[in-house]
């Protein structure tokens, strides 16, 4: 029992500090933005780049990346991807332009869509029995960790010692997840999967389930790339509190790890993170329809329900799947995880330089958290009419 625990404690650590250097790193550009868009005088639209750029190898390599793990082990996997992510921070460090810069941030998804699926697959090895959705909790507590210290630490960084002194400290904190790999890595099972197998794909809700963490993806990471220009360049805003409000959605989401355990005890993975989407809908509409002066409460209740999605959609992932291929189900999330950090800031950045209006763009965002709610419900609401039907026939 006691192997066990160090075992657990372990898979956790290693867990969360790769998912944590990975959302820190992807996270650094944003608070560093109206530096970089100053210098190479980029557009919005391209300025975004820098982030979405980051979530292309995802789409292509996290259902690759989570066969191979399951294949060839989690440890191989970490020091492959973490080393990537090393190399990426020291590129975007060299001089050049901005291609240059867009490739580091390419070679940053490489490192991350392999490591992220590999750590997370610690996590169903060691807490399939038990604390799952709390494991996930803290594992999902990582995107507002490392989104609130990118855009709080790194943005005083970048003002007083420039923004390549933030992406240096970029390159240590993935250092020490790669060290950490080393050392504590270690899997409660040496089974691997004989032959690559696809039937586990076939399942629709699935894919429903992903892809509705993509338009989640898509509203919370659209309102953390560009809430901070938006409050500054459409309500006046000082920089800090403009930034404070555009890190607030993940600061309060630090209760993940609490809303991961409320989804073990009541066992309602499908159900709250669709009352949370929904609610997400309204709360974003109020934005372009209050006073600046209650922003910050608007900010800090759209926190609360954006922390009850994550732990639930990634152990649910698992769930769905069956036994032993939790791995898999979240290389489909982190596959559409990907499309949503694409997609989220491409689409809302697109929406600025096009509408120029702040309506438009919460607007945009509510309709994405209002189509998550529905694509995570679809299976589970056809599945109900078909019992229906049935009955009634």
């Amino acid at each position: 029992m006691q192997e066990r625990n160090r075992g657990r404690s372990k898979a956790l650590i290693v867990s969360v500090l790769t998912r944590f250097a990975f959302i820190f790193s992807m996270q650094a550009i944003p608070p560093l933005l109206p530096m970089m868009i100053g210098e190479f005088g980029l557009s919005f639209t391209v300025a975004s780049s820098l982030m979405w750029l980051v979530a292309v190898p995802g789409v292509f390599l996290s259902l690759l990346g989570s066969i191979l793990t399951e294949k060839y082990g989690v440890k191989p996997m970490l020091a492959l991807g973490l080393s990537i992510a090393v190399a990426s921070s020291l590129l975007f460090l060299l001089p050049g332009t901005l291609v240059v810069l867009q490739l580091s941030r390419l070679v940053l998804g490489v490192g991350g869509a392999l490591s992220v699926v590999a750590a997370s697959t610690l996590l169903f090895q060691w807490f399939a029995k038990e604390g799952l959705g709390l494991a996930m909790g803290l594992f999902t507590f990582c995107m507002p960790l490392g989104t609130v210290l990118a855009f709080n630490v790194l943005g005083v960084l970048a003002v007083n010692y420039g923004w390549r002194t933030s992406i240096l400290i970029t390159v240590v904190v993935n250092a020490v997840a790669l060290v950490a790999c080393v050392l504590f890595a270690k899997e409660s099972s040496n089974a691997r999967l004989d032959k690559v197998t696809f039937a586990p794909f076939r399942n629709a809700d699935i894919w429903l389930l992903g892809l509705g963490w993509a338009l989640f993806n898509m509203a919370a990471l659209g309102y953390t790339t560009w809430g901070k220009t938006i409050f500054v360049r459409y309500y006046g805003l000082s920089m800090e509190f403009a930034g404070l409000l555009a890190s607030m959605i993940m600061l309060v989401s630090f209760v993940q790890p609490l809303t991961g355990f409320v989804s073990d005890m009541l066992g309602q993975r499908r159900t709250l993170p669709i009352v949370s989407c929904i609610l997400m809908f309204v709360v974003l509409l109020l934005f372009p329809y209050s006073q600046s002066n209650h922003f910050l409460l608007i900010a800090v209740v759209l926190g609360l329900l954006v922390a009850f999605a994550p732990p639930a959609l990634f152990a649910l992932s698992g769930e769905i799947l069956g036994p032993g291929k939790g791995a898999l189900g979240l290389g489909v999330m982190n596959t559409f995880l990907n499309f949503g950090i694409v997609f989220g800031p491409l689409t809302l950045g697109y929406v600025l330089d096009l509408t120029d209006s702040s309506y438009i763009s919460f607007f945009a965002m509510a309709t994405f958290s209002l189509l998550a709610a529905i694509l995570v419900a679809a299976r589970q609401l056809w599945l109900r009419m078909r019992r229906l039907n049935n009955r009634v026939s």
